[in-house]
């Protein structure tokens, strides 16, 4: 059972109120009859999982997915690590602040800005290679990594999975590049965790920032303060209702943004890549 279905089942409530929840209220010109589509706004980040392990065909055909997302001049400038023994899983997640979610999932995937791979074929060639000196060739990987995770993460909860990114693989880059074994020019982007949900710990769906803030017609536009006011009025709601500590949404990004600790590790990530990738700038 999809992870859509999953939300109409164990809430009673039709698709259409994801809407609502996503938003804070309705909105009719939002499409709701279209099943691609209303998989897509039910999505939720799960952290709690069952131990039951992610079917070798169920995970063969998210990368299937994760293959068919777009790649930059079809360099495919990304690959992913699987996860799944216990012992080895523990050691990641001691570099990644020992997450409940990483504990818990059977599954866990690190994607690479992985140029490794298009480096050596240069080689092969013996070619220039000055494009991979670049910051905008590491970019490239990890767009390219990004597109392709989003993409496997869709897949797997439409095969009744739950998922959960996992941005502290970012948190010791060195120290799990090594324990990966990565390639000179292959660093890691993001983490996602993946398990069937548990029945005990399941989520609503988060909500969102309006369109009108996110989107600008023509020119960018600076959000009113009362905008803003508006949506941590919604998502305090939304805390409430999940037990958690009503703060809002803006005072936790002043928080999360504010000192250079807050970034736990990832402030040294872009000296890590100059290092890893050997001349980035």
């Amino acid at each position: 059972m999809s992870a859509y279905k999953n939300y109409a089942v164990q809430y009673g409530r039709p698709v259409d109120d994801a809407i609502e929840d996503r938003y804070g209220e309705t909105d009719g010109l939002v499409r709701q009859d279209n099943a691609v589509i209303d998989h897509m706004l039910m999505h939720r980040t799960i952290r709690r999982y069952t131990s039951d392990p992610v079917a070798e065909g169920d995970f063969r055909t998210a990368i299937a997915a994760a293959q068919s997302a777009a790649t930059s001049s079809n360099l495919q400038s990304w690959s992913v690590v699987r996860i799944s023994d216990p012992a080895h899983k523990r050691e990641v997640n001691q570099l990644c602040g020992n997450q409940r979610q990483i504990e818990d999932a059977p599954l866990m995937l690190v994607w690479l800005a992985d140029q490794s791979r298009n480096y050596a074929i240069g080689e092969a060639y013996d070619t220039p290679r000055e494009a991979f000196d670049y910051f905008e060739t590491m970019m490239l990987g990890t767009i390219d990594a990004c597109i392709a995770a989003q993409n496997a993460a869709l897949a797997f909860e439409a095969l009744g999975y739950g998922t959960c990114f996992i941005g502290a693989v970012r948190n010791n880059a060195e120290a799990l590049s090594t324990l990966l074994q990565l390639p000179e020019r292959c660093v890691p982007v993001t983490g996602l965790v993946v398990g069937r949900p548990h029945p005990a710990h399941d989520t609503d769906i988060k909500p969102r920032l309006s369109q009108g803030i996110v989107v600008h017609h023509e020119v960018y536009r600076v959000a009113a303060g009362e905008e803003i006011s508006a949506y941590d009025r919604i998502m305090s709601r939304f805390q409430e209702k999940q037990g958690m500590a009503a703060h809002g949404w803006s005072s936790a990004v002043a928080a999360r943004l504010g000192t250079r600790s807050a970034l736990h590790g990832r402030d040294r990530y872009m000296d890590y890549l100059r290092a890893a990738a050997m001349g980035y700038r």
